[in-house]
């Protein structure tokens, strides 16, 4: 049996039982994940939540980056040869606020108001209380608003706000630990920020290698002497803006004095309604709710809260695998933002998913010159990790080589097309990119005579980073296989694909080899796994993991041994490509010998249990993803949230519970009940269309609450739904 991992219990939460806010006091306010768990942002702007010592990184910009060079003492060509690093920038969000002269310590109080985009702190001291608004304005790129009240009780009180800019966090000694843990990046040994100007209760801050430039810049701030019974509040408002290249610092800081003018005239007051506006249209289109289970409820809005705050929605980023929630990963965009992410967010709010998308876009020619650094002489492959577009991964037997990150992009941009109906997007650059990253399977794969002339694709690393370069991974031949359909039958044309590439790229995924293993009556997740030694579960104490912290990589490399869902992921994805009961086999056998190191696992797992219709397991899975950050489940939720496990409990639910899926032009569910949880509501966009399904053990209901009237299919049986109407199915 694989890695037991420890109960995630809705019981165990610490932050009260309101569903629509986190509440901490005493020791669950000091908790480490804490500053990620409470964190605002905008997509743009990140801001940790209380608890960091004064001194500590806060603030993130999504998007602004330094280059890092990478050292190996033997490299090899086409190694990467730097890294995007994001970091801390200047903090202009904590004003120093003063109660009779002596600074504000440790809130006795803290909450996250996710139904209106608001984060608070609460000191009580003497009779009188202080109470800490802030938001991150979902509407104004760059602008952070806070908001000091103060109730004098039965004394009089002087209360001092002053806004301060503090600079960027300083460089620090390199700390060798941290090389052997690819979850956190070395540190710069100096401070690599230079000021370049400085003024106005604002500054502005360069990169030199990257060439960006932040300007911070605050306004506001009083001094107030309270008579008893007294109140008063008093404002901050605080603004940045990004630039690069030349004159940088002057863009920058002009923007950031703009953005800070227009919402000081505003007011707090009406920022914080435009905030409550947009997160009341977010909740309207997002609902999710458990009418038994609060618990569940406040867990899953949490879950999306965070990540609608964490992507970017112009086209200039994307989401890091921590957002901008902390340090882990520097910042940097994986496959799991196309994986995992923007499927939630395609039915949730698909105008971010598109930008998404056109992020990916407009990176394609630094992907053409990625494949060619690793020996493709055409087509496209984009990068393991980055933020720029180019490669920055170091250790490319578990990164560079996992090729099926174009297919997943592929893959999402299928669901982007077929959920939407918006087919603009391939003019707009999506098939020239479906077409570059499909030639990839034509340049590494080739038709085997050994093999009955079978389509092979040898030496690539699919999900499961415990199994590195090996032959005939099968989801990457699954991905690539409906990859290279989908580029044949959309992306032929005049500076597309050739009709001849089209007819070998068909030709390729008809014979596509799959790996089988006779003995266990299921595929194999590569032509070697099951040929490995197992790995000795029962010798492995639950401090050696994750294994990738205790062993050498040749070590879990020689075993039948799994880090995350990889096969089971197949199962999940490309649902129709197998029958139920092939699914359930591969379940069954694949669990047994997964450790699920990468928070990445127990949705996919949870997905795939439901898929076949086993709710207990699924639950148990689906709770782990969802708790993961709430519970700190993996002991490092303070380096960042992990906003693929968040994105995977929404999917897990609507896909796998619910078992919504969009093929063919039409939109088809199969749900079972949550015994465990109770009943289960959510709502999700279809071609202009918004849905509400709620399932219980007796029945489900559909609701069309926008849009033309649709037909849909449950289990197979078509449905007609007309506006507002509700249509019940067994």
């Amino acid at each position: 049996m694989g890695r037991v991992l420890p109960d995630a219990t809705f019981a165990a939460l610490p932050f009260g039982a309101d569903a629509w806010r986190l509440v901490a006091t005493g020791e669950a306010a000091r908790a480490a994940p804490v500053p990620a768990l409470f964190a605002l942002g905008n997509g743009f702007v990140g801001m940790r939540g209380p608890g960091e010592i004064a001194d500590a990184p806060r603030i993130y910009l999504n998007g602004v980056f330094e280059k890092m060079s990478i050292a190996y003492h033997e490299a090899a060509y086409g190694f990467a040869r730097e890294s995007d690093t994001r970091l801390a920038v200047a903090d202009a969000t904590r004003p120093m606020v003063t109660l009779d002269g002596i600074a504000l310590d440790t809130p006795d109080r803290i909450e996250l108001d996710m139904r209106h985009g608001l984060a608070v702190q609460v000191f009580e001291a003497a009779g009188r209380t202080v109470r800490i608004e802030q938001l991150v304005a979902m509407d104004r790129s760059g602008v952070v608003a806070t908001r000091v009240a103060i109730s004098a009780g039965a004394m009089a009180c002087r209360i001092v706000v002053q806004p301060v800019v503090t600079p960027p966090p300083g460089g620090v000694a390199h700390d060798p630990e941290a090389s052997h843990d690819p979850r956190v990046g070395p540190a710069f040994a100096a401070s690599p920020w230079r000021m370049a100007i400085e003024g106005g209760q604002g500054r502005a801050d360069c990169l030199h290698r990257s060439g960006f430039a932040v300007a911070a810049r605050v306004v506001g701030g009083s001094d107030v002497t309270l008579a008893p019974g007294e109140t008063a509040t008093i404002d901050c408002v605080a603004a940045y803006a990004a630039r690069r290249g030349d004159g940088a610092a002057a863009q920058a800081f002009t923007a950031a004095g703009d953005a800070l003018e227009a919402a000081h005239s505003a007011g707090f007051g009406h920022l914080a309604a435009e905030q409550a506006a947009w997160f009341a249209a977010f909740w309207e289109d997002a609902l999710v709710a458990f009418p038994e289970n609060p618990a569940a409820e406040q867990s899953l809005r949490h879950a999306l809260f965070q990540l609608v705050q964490a992507v970017g929605r112009d086209g200039a980023t994307s989401i890091g695998a921590k957002g901008q929630t902390g340090e882990g990963y520097e910042g940097h965009v994986f496959w799991d933002a196309d994986s995992y992410v923007l499927p939630a967010l395609v039915f949730l709010r698909p105008e971010i998913a598109r930008s998404m998308l056109q992020w990916r876009i407009d990176r394609l020619d630094a992907a053409r010159a990625n494949a060619r650094e690793l020996g493709q002489e055409r087509g496209a492959l984009y990068p393991w990790r980055t933020i720029e577009g180019h490669e920055c991964s170091a250790y490319f037997p578990a990164g560079s080589a996992q090729y099926h990150i174009n297919a997943d992009i592929a893959h999402a941009l299928r669901l982007y097309v077929e959920t939407t109906g918006d087919r603009t997007i391939l003019a707009e650059g999506g098939a020239e990119m479906l077409a570059e990253t499909a030639r990839i399977w034509l340049e590494i794969g080739f038709h085997d005579p050994a093999r009955d002339h079978a389509f092979v694709i040898n030496r690539v690393t699919g999900p499961d980073e415990y199994s590195a370069l090996v032959d005939n991974n099968l989801y990457t031949n699954m991905m690539a296989a409906e990859h290279l359909r989908f580029a044949a039958a959309e992306a032929i044309g005049p500076g597309l694909l050739t009709a001849e590439e089209g007819a070998r790229m068909k030709r390729a995924a008809a014979a596509m080899f799959l790996p089988f293993d006779e003995a266990r009556q299921i595929h194999a997740q590569d032509d070697a796994f099951f040929a490995k030694q197992p790995w000795p579960f029962a010798d492995t104490p639950a401090g050696r993991y994750p294994l990738l912290l205790h062993f050498h990589p040749l070590t879990i490399y020689r075993h039948q041994v799994a880090k995350q869902a990889d096969a089971v992921l197949a199962t999940v994805t490309l649902r129709d490509r197998f029958d139920p009961a092939m699914r359930r086999r591969m379940l069954d056998i694949y669990e047994a010998v997964t450790v699920h190191d990468s928070t990445l696992s127990a949705s996919a797992f949870a997905a795939a249990a439901a898929g076949v219709g086993d709710a207990d397991r699924a639950t148990a899975w689906w709770r782990v993803s969802l708790l993961t950050d709430l519970l700190d489940l993996f002991g490092n939720s303070g380096h960042g949230l992990h906003m693929a496990a968040l994105a995977g409990s929404w999917t897990a639910l609507a896909m796998g519970f619910a078992g919504m899926r969009t093929t063919e032009d039409r939109l088809s569910f199969a749900p079972i009940a949550m015994p465990e949880i109770g009943p289960y509501v959510f709502r999700a966009g279809y071609r202009g269309r918004r849905i509400e399904v709620r399932v219980d053990e007796t029945d489900t209901r559909y609701r069309l609450l926008a849009g033309e009237p649709l037909t849909i299919f449950h289990r197979g049986v078509a449905i007609a739904l007309e506006l507002h109407g509700e249509a019940i199915a067994a």
